[in-house]
């Protein structure tokens, strides 16, 4: 099967569970702490962010949260949801992708 389907066969099959995942667009993300699952360059990006709080220079650092959130001419695919404990531990791990 293709890379590029089975993302999106993923991507969608997260959007419909009713967990409140969205498809990353061209749309800007809300100014909160968000939730995302991002497929990059062969790996699957998991973690929790805020979206109001990125510094430029994180932001040019490929690898930290801020470059994978906003590269998206480099996402395969992505989702995002609004955190749902707004007040917990920033982070992000990184996945090979496919999961197998």
């Amino acid at each position: 099967m293709d890379e590029r389907y089975r993302a999106t066969v993923w991507r969608k099959k997260l959007e419909r569970g009713r967990n409140g995942w969205r498809r990353f667009t061209s749309a800007s993300l809300p100014r909160c702490v968000i939730e995302f699952h991002i497929i990059h360059k062969g790996y699957l990006y998991s973690g929790r962010h805020g979206t109001f709080s990125f510094d430029p220079e994180e932001g040019r650092t490929p690898g930290t949260a801020a470059y994978v959130l906003n590269r998206r001419d480099l996402m395969t695919e992505g989702v995002w949801r609004m955190a749902r404990n707004p007040d917990g531990e920033w982070g992000m791990v990184r996945r090979p992708w496919p999961l197998t």
